[in-house]
């Protein structure tokens, strides 16, 4: 069983790859690479459509797919059950590094997370520090969370950072206004979405062209 789940995550990685590789190199002959790192409840059960039962079902195929359609290369793949946040953050640069030496430009490489995809984007943000590296994170109060990650690592993370947070998610409300700060975090310039869908945290559960549409946006941006 454990071999059959293994080689279903690896084919559903390279159809993300190989089918987004076709769309994005139609577009301009320099394919976007994006890395999308999906919540804890898809990691804990193993499925690319696991239910919650107060969300719904998260949909990462259908996120995928829906990234793929606007022209981006995606990794997307089930994390292992056991795979903590270090560990899966430790990926994370392993991939973009992968992808920087085989000479794809950090400004067309853009790392989204939803939830706990979220802390992981984070954490890789900060081993990187990379200030051109775009990242968005899903259902997050960045202005709490930055601090916090301080305390942790001794450093803050570093980027061109996209937030997007649900009024109605109360896993991340309330939440203060981010405001960009260069005397604390010189490498770090973020923009905060604030939407309200009343979906609660379920929001990032599904591509909702509430938070699809801004964080395509912000990967795209020249």
């Amino acid at each position: 069983m454990r071999g059959r789940r293994q080689r279903i995550r690896t084919a559903f990685a390279l159809a993300c790859v190989v089918g987004g590789a076709l769309v994005a190199a139609a577009e301009d002959g320099a394919p976007r690479h994006l890395i999308y790192l999906h919540g804890r409840i898809v990691q804990d059960q193993q499925s690319p459509r696991p239910r919650h039962p107060a969300w719904g079902y998260y949909e990462l195929e259908k996120i995928v797919a829906t990234f793929r359609e606007r022209g981006f290369v995606v990794t997307g793949e089930i994390r292992p059950k056991g795979a903590t946040l270090d560990a899966a953050a430790d990926h994370v640069v392993e991939q973009v590094r992968a992808l920087r030496g085989s000479g794809v430009p950090l400004e067309r490489i853009t790392i989204v997370g939803g939830s706990m995809g979220g802390a992981i984007a984070l954490r890789a943000a900060v081993r990187l520090q990379e200030e051109d590296l775009r990242v968005a994170v899903l259902g997050a109060c960045l202005s709490l969370t930055v601090p916090l990650l301080v305390e942790e690592y001794a450093r803050p993370p570093a980027g061109r950072m996209l937030t997007v947070r649900d009024t109605s998610d109360e896993t991340s409300e309330p939440c203060p206004a981010w405001k960009d700060d260069p005397a604390r975090y010189p490498a770090l310039r973020a923009r905060e979405v604030v939407i309200s869908t009343g979906q609660s945290h379920g929001f990032l559960f599904r591509p909702l062209p509430e938070w699809v549409e801004p964080t395509v946006e912000w990967a795209m941006a020249r």
